[in-house]
């Protein structure tokens, strides 16, 4: 498995459809598959996603990203 690094995500997030796992604020992880970015907030520690299938937004910190489309995210 590759690894990216999470102050990379910026760099190719904003490219187009992507899935990733995240750790939701209760602790559980979500898999978030067929997304785009909707927003990214450079100055922040937050991105809006957007789930194709359903239109639902929700909004991630960055910190939580564990994969980013099969690549192992580290701090």
């Amino acid at each position: 498995m590759s690894i990216i690094n999470l102050s990379n995500i910026h760099k190719v997030i904003e490219t187009g459809e992507f899935s990733m796992l995240f750790v939701a604020k209760e602790g559980n992880i979500v898999s978030a598959d067929r997304c785009i970015c909707t927003s990214f907030h450079s100055a922040g520690r937050t991105l809006n996603i957007k789930f194709i299938p359903s239109g639902q937004i929700r909004t991630v910190r960055r910190c939580t990203i564990i994969n980013y489309n099969g690549q192992e995210v580290s701090l």
